[in-house]
């Protein structure tokens, strides 16, 4: 069966599935045959374990190249009678060339090369390719019994005389036949594991609209990453200067279409970036880091990049950065929970975000501080709720003063 693995399955539990699945098909039934055809003590010698290492390690090779989505089938699948040849030409030179049974192992690596090749260069899934794949490898026995009965007889192997046979009819019949019907059980499976990945895939991608790919993969981990925690985070607010004003003589659809490229402009600019969460509320672009460097770096490249779609307008984005403890985890009620990051760390980056200009950074002294920046000029920032100012450092990045000066 060569249908693709499920994103969660370690590369162990592949490779285990691929041999007793396809790769180990053919070196199971030499091993039997040789077993059958030697002379008392087999399993002694090396021959059964070099046909468990080719099967084991085609079967690491087709994984580890679909791991990689580098996998070329057909080359892949040569991978085992190649590490087979290698070792027993050594051993027994060029006699085993000529051996039916080593010549048939290429024979099926081959045809199963052409059939995975085939079904790669299909969109979608190629129910004939499927069955026919599952027929060719019904056969496996079937030939090697018939190469084997002819070896044993010393005759020159003869389809005709093979088949003249009733009782080699009937086996081939029934095994051709059980070759279809465990087609159709593939075609099946490979279609609901298909739904599966397209179901695990939406998932993931909604689960990531609501915690962020960085949360997500670390919940997939360890659930307890979303139990509420006290962490030291830098936070990041952004909107835009004017927005309220601006939508009010604007269709909703315009409205629409200028925040979503806003939103992209602003995910643009912080890949790479070390980004633990993004939240987009309105006009308003919440991001969450691990530290203020972070925070501060994508903050200016932000800024850049929502210059050329706010600019038209007439519009600009402000923000502001603070860091500091807070709580973050699942927040909420039965029907209604989100990942969230509540505390004073997280007011006081908003309020810097509502007193920037337009294309300013508001960066909290703290937040300098922790990523090492000089606290030269400092603006005091009297914000409402707060006891005492807030003592920020303006920031303006470079795209904004060279294009003044131009």
């Amino acid at each position: 069966m060569y249908a693709p693995s499920l994103p969660a399955d370690s590369l162990a539990s592949r490779v285990a599935r691929n041999f007793f699945t396809h790769s180990g098909h053919v070196p199971l039934v030499m091993l039997i045959l040789e077993a059958l055809l030697a002379r008392p003590g087999y399993f002694f010698r090396t021959d059964p374990y070099v046909l468990l290492a080719a099967g084991l390690g085609q079967a690491w090779v087709m994984e580890r190249l679909r791991s990689d989505q580098q996998l070329h089938p057909f080359l892949a699948n040569l991978a085992g009678p190649l590490l087979y040849s290698l070792v027993e030409a050594a051993l027994e030179g060029s006699a085993f060339f000529r051996q039916w049974h080593h010549q048939a192992y290429w024979g099926f690596a081959i045809g199963f090369g052409v059939l995975h090749w085939a079904q790669t260069r299909r969109v979608g899934l190629s129910t004939p390719l499927v069955l026919t794949e599952n027929i060719f490898r019904s056969a496996i026995p079937l030939v090697m019994y018939a190469l084997f009965e002819a070896r044993s007889k010393n005759q020159v192997f003869s389809l005709d005389v093979f088949l003249a046979d009733r009782a080699h009819d009937f086996l081939a019949v029934v095994l051709l036949l059980l070759g279809v019907l465990l087609g159709f059980a593939d075609v099946g499976l490979r279609r609901s594991m298909a739904r599966i990945a397209e179901l695990t895939r939406r998932l993931r991608q909604y689960s990531e609209w609501s915690l962020g790919r960085d949360i997500l993969d670390r919940a997939i981990a360890d659930e307890g990453v979303l139990s509420l925690q006290r962490v030291e985070r830098a936070i990041l607010f952004m909107d835009i200067r004017g927005f309220t004003a601006w939508s009010e003589r604007q269709a909703p659809e315009t409205v629409v279409d200028m925040l979503n490229n806003y939103y992209r402009a602003a995910e643009k600019a912080l890949v790479g970036a070390h980004l633990i969460k993004i939240k987009h509320t309105a006009d308003e672009v919440m991001t969450v880091f691990a530290d203020a460097k972070s925070a501060m770096e994508a903050a200016s490249r932000m800024i850049v990049a929502m210059q050329s779609v706010l600019a038209p307008s007439g519009l600009a984005a402000g923000g502001g950065i603070h860091v500091g403890p807070v709580v973050e985890g699942v927040l909420g009620g039965e029907g209604a929970r989100a990942y969230d990051f509540i505390g004073d760390t997280v007011n006081t980056a908003q309020r810097l975000c509502d007193a920037a200009g337009p294309g300013e950074l508001l960066v909290s002294t703290a937040a300098c501080q922790a990523n090492g920046v000089p606290v030269t000029t400092v603006r005091h920032v009297l914000a409402k709720g707060k006891s005492a100012p807030i003592e920020a450092v303006v920031i303006v990045p470079v795209l904004r003063e060279s294009a003044s000066a131009n």
